[in-house]
């Protein structure tokens, strides 16, 4: 089954102002904000080609819609702590993480000169092709 896919890049954000957001975990310090945003390699065009490409639609439990995952770009670009926020189904969710996991090392963010990790959210779009 062909899946046409739209994907859309958003930072999460939920600061206001200029303000800069930023908690410690166990493994180092994630800037909500940047100077420069964490980005895929060549822009989202790229991206949605890539991801286009590397998507495949689960064999059972096909259902259509929108699986947002949350990830860490940390800073040496590697991506990791992926968290579905809004899923369809397991497998469908399953399929979205996968994809996603396979990504090739990001451009990292950049606050104040400095290398720094950011957390993404990014929406894939199932839907049935026409």
């Amino acid at each position: 089954m062909k899946v046409i896919l739209l994907i859309q890049f958003i930072l999460i954000l939920g600061i206001t102002g200029d303000s800069l957001i930023s908690y410690k975990n166990s493994y180092s310090e994630i800037q909500i904000e940047a100077d420069r945003k964490a980005s895929f390699p060549g822009g989202m065009e790229k991206m949605n080609e890539w991801i286009k490409a590397n998507l495949r639609t689960p064999n059972e439990n096909v259902r259509f819609g929108i699986v947002r995952v949350e990830f860490t770009v940390k800073k040496n670009g590697k991506l990791a702590n992926f968290v579905v926020k809004k899923g369809i189904n397991k497998d469908m969710d399953f399929t979205a993480v996968e994809c996603l996991q396979g990504m090739p090392t990001w451009n990292p963010a950049i606050e104040q000169g400095k290398k720094v990790s950011q957390v993404v959210t990014i929406p894939v779009q199932f839907s049935p092709s026409e």
